[in-house]
């Protein structure tokens, strides 16, 4: 091992442990469950659902392009060597997700060490590897779409090699990686964004401080590109980002769906945002990035825990860069500042939205501020090699990686305190591990040949709220896949009277509901009001539970009335 990548190969081995440690908590939730259901699916020989019947028919098999309208199918790809070594299961889902987030800790210890020298990256992948946030999305990482955050380093890194060295294969690799980013998520829009931001701000500040004839300011020359961008290269860029995105555009070629969701929720989204509330959602977004430095944001693991002390280190690392800028070197200060500026672009781009002011909208970003962080650090201590005296230097260097090793240390309590919470809780709302007892309980149930009301064979599973499908279909490998028919709709559609009518003809239907306090789509009224006149009852056939307690998933079935065991409304009590 060279002594050069200690701190790479201790920070791996720290994120690690971090994340298997019971990595099957929190219960698998639905948007995890969602993309990686056609995987299964793929791997199994079963018939594939996809999003907008969209697709791509290879040898009677059909491989789906988009999962969502703004989220590709990379993480059901990338799901599918982990589901062949290790079953359909939460593990191999989140070792998947793990996985990237090793390639993000690599991808980052050397764009910190492009950056800022060794010292930075080691600093960056050090912090990186113990910050909550990014453990704890690293576990989930299909729920946040982490991939993003991987294919958004490489493609800086590659365009960073490329502004300083001039090599055309980085820029077009850049470009590729730009490309699929953006199929990977709609919002990666927001990254480019920020890269764009960062590279006319640098380029801008560094041509003011390299003149003619000037000595010096080689650090600044460095961060220009060595040579024009000619249009054979601008081509080439153009044709990898299209090679990057063509499943996104073979999708809207096929469906539109894209397009169609960026107009339907272009000045007010799905879940009610202004995106022309420009001010309010700023602070909001700006509120939620405090959030996400101190890892305050899991309230699902069963409590919320933060270290406060990243924002203060955060805010100190911001303040002594611009304050570096504006002295007598400011060039020295150009890399240093490059993810602060990204960060801000990306703040400021994503105040608009197609869907809500989600805080795991930050996963995209969640290595940035370590990476600003490790660079500041670095920058402050060359400076005091460069204008100080040995002793002020070696003042200076110890007080900066104390105050980086006092925020590592207090990330990783935080770390801790989050898993002791976790192995009470077992996971909070749609995150609860009660979804894994009713999985089990479906697979049992679905199995036996007679339950008094009908041929298992014939069952259907119909799941009456949003959050248990996905996962319930993933967890019983196929063998119990609910249909959705309460509709994505907040008040409830003509059509629902209809999508249920079919399945009150089979006495051997069950639905799947969400506990009283964890409803979404509430269509409870709805449903007594279709089965009451046909002298049908609901009897509850199991609850799922917290470990707290509180019941969050349950099973009914419908008996003639004044013949439930369990009638509905005991559910509440029960």
């Amino acid at each position: 091992m060279s002594q050069r990548h200690i701190g790479l190969f201790a920070a791996l081995a720290l994120f690690v442990g971090l994340t298997v440690y019971q990595i099957d908590l929190p219960g698998l939730h639905y948007d995890e469950a969602y993309e990686v259901v056609p995987a299964m699916q793929l791997l199994y020989h079963q018939p594939v659902t996809t999003f907008r019947h969209n697709g791509v028919l290879l040898a009677g098999r059909l491989f789906p392009l988009m999962t969502q309208d703004y989220i590709g199918a990379i993480n059901t790809y990338l799901a599918i060597p982990f589901l062949w070594l290790l079953g359909a299961s939460t593990l191999s889902v989140r070792l998947m997700a793990v996985a990237i987030g090793l390639l993000t800790l690599w991808l980052i210890y050397h764009l910190g060490g492009d950056l800022g020298g060794p010292l930075a990256g080691t600093l960056t992948v050090l912090l990186l590897a113990v910050n909550p946030t990014f453990v704890f999305w690293s576990r989930q990482g299909v729920f946040v779409t982490s991939v993003t955050a991987a294919i958004g380093l490489g493609a800086t890194l590659a365009w960073l090699r490329w502004w300083r060295t001039g090599a055309k294969g980085y820029a077009i690799a850049g470009a590729l990686l730009l490309g699929l980013g953006l199929y990977a998520k709609l919002l990666f829009l927001w990254l480019i964004a920020g890269l764009g931001l960062a590279a006319v701000v640098l380029t801008l500040a560094c041509r003011r401080q390299v003149r003619p004839g000037q000595s010096g300011g080689t650090r600044s020359k460095a961060l220009l590109p060595q040579q024009g961008v000619g249009w054979r290269l601008m081509a080439w860029c153009m044709l990898a980002f299209m090679v990057g995105a063509a499943p996104l555009i073979a999708f809207n070629v096929q469906t539109g769906g894209t397009f169609s969701s960026i107009g339907g929720n272009l000045t007010t989204s799905y879940y009610g945002i202004n995106n022309l509330a420009f001010l309010p959602n700023l602070l909001e977004r700006l509120k939620q990035f405090g959030v996400v430095l101190g890892g305050a944001h899991f309230w699902y693991l069963g409590g919320t825990y933060a270290n406060w002390f990243s924002v203060v280190l955060f805010t100190a690392a911001l303040l002594s860069t611009l304050l570096l800028a504006m002295g007598p070197a400011p060039d020295k200060s150009c890399p240093a500042l490059m993810p602060f500026l990204v960060i801000a672009g990306v703040i400021l781009a994503s105040c608009a939205t197609v869907s809500a002011l989600w805080v795991t909208h930050f996963a995209l970003v969640a290595p940035w501020p370590c990476l600003a962080v490790g660079t500041s650090a670095a920058l402050l201590i060359n400076h005091a090699r460069a204008h100080w005296s040995q002793r002020r230097i070696r003042t200076a260097a110890a007080l900066v990686l104390a105050f980086v090793a006092v925020s590592g240390a207090a990330d990783v309590a935080t770390d801790v305190r989050y898993h002791r919470a976790l192995a009470v809780s077992g996971g909070l709302g749609a995150h609860s591990d009660a979804i894994d007892d009713m999985a089990r309980w479906l697979g049992d149930f679905t199995q036996r040949q007679d339950v008094g009301t009908g041929d298992a064979g014939a069952r259907d599973v119909v799941a009456m709220d949003w959050g248990i499908s996905a996962p319930v279909t993933f967890l019983t490998r196929g063998q119990t896949t609910p249909v959705e028919a309460f509709g994505y709709q907040w008040e409830t559609d003509a059509d629902l009277t209809a999508r249920l009518t079919r399945f009150l003809q089979n006495p051997s239907s069950i639905y799947l509901w969400r506990g009283p306090e964890e409803v979404i789509f509430d269509r409870s009224d709805e449903f007594r009001q279709i089965y009451r006149p046909l002298g049908l009852e609901e009897d509850i056939l199991e609850a799922f539970y917290e470990r707290s307690g509180r019941p969050v998933l349950g099973v009914t079935r419908l008996v003639p009335q004044g013949t439930a065991v369990n009638p509905v409304r005991q559910m509440d009590g029960d």
